[in-house]
């Protein structure tokens, strides 16, 4: 790629065809003038020879005279072959060699009028009057003949008038002194006056240049555009219009008339009108000018541009609409992001108080069966917020897809485990079946590519009473070399007919039958999944299904260039997941640990001091922000564990003031609000580690052992 410093500018470009525009006016001036400087040379050469013939030496006279005119004639020639290069000159640097070659002409014009200058107080009375007319008339007249160069100017002047000077001051007589001083000065007061007029030339001359260009570039941009410009006398009603006629459809008479509706504004005219073309069809246009007005405030003219602005107002309208529509979905997503804070902070206590009631070996069975049903409604009420929080994010464009290298063997194998161990009994055999060798590694957002193979296995599962689970895995590759990825989920369950078939990922919608309706479920999952499978550049689709014989759903990926992919036989390669990870049984691993529980719900506080003092901790627990740092300054904890959204203080700004005044003990932010985009913050904000509520205790354990490290 070429560097930036390489490419052509288009402001260099225009600077370049400016000064090459003013630099060919400049030097076509000087030449174009060299034909009236001919005659005058002319005209003063024969003068001179006529008075000094006599009092001069001929062979002085004829040679000043053959220099003089051979000068002359060389510049007519110069001047011919001028007209003929200007046209084709295309850069600045190729006009230099005319500009020197007339000033080295001049400056042999100026070197034989000093000549005359030189030999001049020598002379007769008449002779030296009519040098001082010859040197002062072709001084003057060179600064007047060459203003547009200061160079070429100086060429003529400084030469004559200093020879000149030079002549009497050399003379000898004490008279000529004084003379030859007062033309060194008359000399210099010509320089400076000619400096002040070659500037005042040259800044015209470029506010000239400017003037065209920018008169050029109207036109043609008047030419390319849909806009019109008016200048209408209206006391001889004489209208003179560039640009776009079409624009009004009912011609200039219809611009009169709108001119005349706003006649009477005092200010700038600065408005817009809405006309209707010969289809019916309304067009807004935009006029912007001024009226000019007599004494008697009576307008007498009126000049400016009128431009078509239908599409800018319909963008304005569709903003407008995209900005409404947009306010309604972070409005929302407010409301569910709040919504869900609400619900997951009490949510968290139901669920952990059911795990520790669960792990009672004393609960009769009856409660136990009723514990478990708090459990299992609790976890169904957090996997409903977690979709309506990630559907709620797909609909606003805030739902992110994390590329990174995962095993999908690995990722399949761990789904089919979290399946199997949430089996209550054995009705189910849950079969994998990789029928082609697949990519070792891929490209994907792991947590969401797993979140839809469980929605697949789960929905399997829990519309398939008693019978088998079949999950096939297949790799191809297509015309392009483009590898895919399917994974197919077939079940042997109820099934679908074709009504509930048609609307299957719509969100919230679910069969009508009795059998279906008795399932526990939101009609969020495939609604979810199917848009998930899209973000990661893949397809999830319903394959087939029949009523009462069950369905086949496939999620097929594109898992890019298959020479970037290294394919694997699973069966060789296949990485054993565990099932799913019990509660820890070994206790004590937190043992005179010291653990700080920061959270404003007491239940939540209630429940992390009773579990983590299980695990051998000494726990203390703070209901805010600020009275967390104060106990956390006071005694540092080998842990703490902080929740986000509290009063007074929440868990971002503690955990900055921690570290900010040295605190490096390790901080767990507890949080109501999960999201990979909250994970990140938490990280960016000081903290070790990220965990959601309800809190799963497998995780916690892994969490604090990872941060903690092994015990000493």
């Amino acid at each position: 790629m070429a560097n930036k410093a390489d490419l052509p500018s288009i402001t260099s470009n225009n600077s370049n065809y400016e000064s090459l525009d003013l630099a060919v006016r400049k030097i076509d001036l000087i030449y174009r003038q060299s034909i009236n400087g001919v005659i005058v040379i002319f005209a003063n050469a024969a003068a001179f020879l006529y008075i000094s013939w006599n009092n001069v030496s001929h062979a002085f006279s004829l040679t000043w005279v053959a220099v003089l005119l051979t000068s002359v004639l060389i510049r007519l020639s110069m001047l011919y072959r001028w007209k003929r290069v200007k046209p084709t000159l295309r850069h600045v640097d190729e006009t230099h060699f005319w500009h020197r070659a007339m000033c080295g002409l001049l400056l042999v014009s100026g070197l034989c009028w000093a000549a005359v200058g030189l030999v001049a107080p020598f002379g007769s009375t008449p002779q030296q009057i009519l040098t001082a007319l010859l040197v002062c008339s072709m001084s003057a007249g060179a600064m007047i003949t060459y203003v547009s160069s200061r160079v070429a100017m100086m060429c003529v002047v400084a030469p004559a008038m200093l020879g000149w000077g030079i002549g009497y001051v050399t003379s000898g007589q004490p008279h000529h002194l004084l003379v030859g001083m007062l033309v060194m000065v008359y000399c210099g007061l010509m320089i400076v006056m000619g400096k002040n007029l070659n500037q005042a030339i040259i800044k015209l001359l470029t506010m000239d240049t400017r003037l065209q260009k920018n008169e050029e570039h109207l036109r043609m941009s008047m030419a390319s555009s849909d806009a019109l410009t008016w200048d209408w006398d209206m006391a001889t009603d004489s209208l003179h219009c560039e640009g776009n006629a079409s624009l009004f459809p009912d011609g200039t008479e219809q611009l009169k008339a709108l001119l005349k509706e706003n006649r009477h504004a005092t200010l700038e005219l600065d408005t817009e009108a809405i006309l209707t073309d010969t289809f019916g069809s309304a067009r807004h246009v935009a006029l912007k000018g001024r009226f000019y007005r007599n004494p008697d405030n009576v307008p007498y003219r009126a000049t400016g541009i009128a431009w078509d602005i239908t599409t800018k107002r319909n963008e304005e309208l569709l903003r407008r609409e995209r900005d409404l529509h947009e306010a309604a979905n972070n409005a929302k997503s407010v409301l569910l992001a709040n919504a869900s804070h609400e619900i997951r902070t009490p949510l968290a206590a139901i669920l952990g108080f059911a795990d520790t009631l669960l792990r009672n070996p004393h609960l009769d069975e009856q409660s136990r069966r009723d514990v478990q049903s708090i459990h299992r409604q609790g976890n169904f009420m957090a996997s409903l917020v977690n979709d309506l929080l990630d559907l709620s994010k797909i609909e606003t464009n805030r739902l992110y897809i994390q590329k990174a290298p995962m095993n999908p063997a690995r990722e399949l194998e761990d789904s089919l485990s979290v399946i199997r161990s949430a089996l209550e009994d054995q009705k189910h055999d849950i079969q994998i079946y990789y029928e082609s060798q697949i990519p070792e590694i891929i490209e994907s957002d792991s947590v969401r590519f797993r979140q839809v193979l469980i929605n697949l296995l789960s929905n399997a599962v829990k519309f398939t009473h008693e019978g088998a689970i079949t999950v096939r895995v297949a790799f191809y590759s297509d015309m392009n070399n483009s590898g895919h990825l399917t994974i197919s989920v077939t079940d042997t369950g109820m099934g679908m007919d074709e009504a509930t078939q048609k609307n299957l990922f719509q969100p919230f919608v679910r069969g009508e039958s009795a059998e279906v309706q008795r399932v526990q479920g939101s009609g969020l999952g495939l609604a979810l999944s199917e848009r998930l499978a899209r973000m990661m550049n893949g397809r999830l689709r319903l394959v087939n299904s029949e009523l009462g014989k069950g369905s086949t759903f496939e999620l097929s990926l594109n898992v890019g260039p298959v020479q970037n992919l290294k394919l694997v036989a699973p069966s060789k390669h296949k990485i054993q997941a565990l099932d799913r990870v019990k509660i820890a049984k070994e206790t004590g691993f937190l043992k005179d640990r010291r653990v700080l529980v920061v959270d404003d719900s007491e239940d939540l506080r209630v429940l992390m001091n009773r579990y983590l003092k299980k695990q051998g901790a000494d726990v203390d627990t703070a209901e805010n922000g600020e009275e967390a740092v104060n106990k956390a300054m006071a005694n540092p904890f080998d842990v703490i564990l902080m929740d986000i959204k509290m009063p007074v203080m929440d868990g971002y700004k503690a955990t900055t003031q921690l570290r900010t005044k040295g605190y490096t003990r390790p901080i767990v932010a507890l949080t109501a609000q999960a999201s990979v985009e909250g994970q990140k913050k938490s990280m960016e904000y000081g903290f070790d580690g990220y965990l959601s509520k309800p809190v799963d205790m497998n995780l916690l354990n892994d969490i604090l052992t990872r941060v903690q490290g092994p015990l000493n």
